[in-house]
């Protein structure tokens, strides 16, 4: 019978340089992986510090693992990863920012990937929701030598804001999976998908109306999920006046899959967007937790690690967009299935407020099916 593996601990640890590259071998890996963990040790130095939006995902500037002729995944916004990590409910809780007038002041932060669709579950027994570490749903499979690279690169040693300078640090990779055992039946430790995540930067080059500009998803594989982030102005805050509104569009049938804002003479309609997206009554973050009000209060001066009632809403900059419910014929967990359709059969439509050193990126969610599952026979 397959065994699970909780947090095997890869022996090399990545050493941070600043703006330096990240080329780390991982495989090989007799089981699959299921969960991934990048622990991030950093010490910097600090005087009068200004915090930038979102500082410790701006440490790693971009990220991807490949191995065996697949990406599972690249990222160029690692704050997008971040936020999707939380809104699809298994994202970390984040530090408070250390002190001014520093030297050597340590700080940890946590990059989790869960590679399935299932990261909770409701137990069988206590009819309660636990965690869900070895999720088949989707993972990584077992590698060979020389077939599973974790590649990306560090931005500059000032990433993380104004007076704040990063001067060591390193990175622990740490894994959950399933281990296969002689005569295992590939369904009980091969992944039914892999993840295939990737991101686009469409260009907010002039303002428009409502739902004027267009954007055309890229069609292949079944799209989970995707996050729009965005952001406006110096050092790159998340914000939410970029847009006026926002829709997913099916140009096959003409219909709207989601619309938010557009409304005739109605100021921030879009926010709608935000506050809808981001609300799951099943992943509610901590009151505790400073992913909203301390973060977007670092931005602007505020101080951290409070949550004061009637505080923001929502986060801003971040529309989510979960297309889990909308299912394949064979009821697959994994979204729309783009396989059969073009390039912009499913569109973005938006209209631009401001268009003046601002930006937008998407990161999609994607799967695509392992063809030696049984599971995925005839799909």
């Amino acid at each position: 019978m397959a065994k699970p593996v909780l947090w095997e601990r890869h022996p090399n640890p990545i050493s941070w340089a600043a703006s330096g590259t990240i080329s780390e071998e991982l495989s090989p890996k007799p089981f699959t992986i299921t969960r991934m963990a990048i622990v991030q040790r950093l010490i910097a130095t600090t005087t009068t510090g200004t915090w930038y939006n979102d500082p410790y995902e701006r440490v790693i500037s971009r990220l991807n693992l490949t191995g065996a002729g697949k990406t599972y995944f690249d990222v160029s916004q690692v704050r997008a990863l971040y936020h999707m990590s939380r809104l699809a409910g298994f994202g970390p809780r984040r530090p408070d920012k250390i002190a001014d007038s520093i030297t050597t002041g340590d700080m940890y932060m946590l990059h989790m990937f869960h590679f399935g669709v299932a990261p909770t579950i409701v137990d069988p027994v206590t009819r309660t929701l636990r965690d869900n570490p070895f999720d088949l749903s989707a993972g990584i499979p077992p590698s060979s030598a020389g077939n599973l690279t974790l590649g990306g690169s560090f931005a500059a040693a000032a990433a993380m804001g104004s007076n704040i300078t990063i001067t060591d640090g390193d990175l622990d990779i740490y894994f959950c999976g399933v281990r296969p055992e002689p005569g295992d039946a590939p369904e009980l430790y091969m992944p039914r998908a892999f993840p295939r995540w990737d991101m686009q930067s469409p260009s907010l080059s002039a303002t428009s109306s409502a739902f004027a500009t267009e954007h055309n998803i890229p069609s292949g594989d079944f799209l989970h999920s995707m996050l729009c982030l965005l952001t406006n102005g110096s050092n790159d805050p998340r914000d939410d006046s970029v847009l006026n509104s926002i829709e997913l569009y099916n140009q096959l049938d003409g219909s709207v899959v989601s619309r938010y804002g557009g409304q005739t003479g109605v100021v921030g309609d879009y926010k709608a967007a935000e506050l809808l997206s981001q609300f799951n009554p099943a992943r509610i973050t901590p009151l505790s937790d400073n992913v909203t009000t301390a973060m977007d209060a670092i931005a602007s001066g505020g101080t951290p690690g409070t949550i004061a009632a009637g505080g923001p809403p929502s986060d801003s900059g971040l529309v989510w967009f979960d297309l889990s419910g909308v299912a394949h014929r064979a009821r697959t967990p994994y979204g729309v299935d783009m396989r059969g359709v073009n390039t912009g059969d499913l569109k973005l439509r938006y209209g631009i407020s401001d268009a003046t050193g601002v930006a937008m990126h998407i990161l999609y969610r994607r799967y695509q099916l392992n063809p030696a599952h049984p599971a995925n026979a005839g799909i």
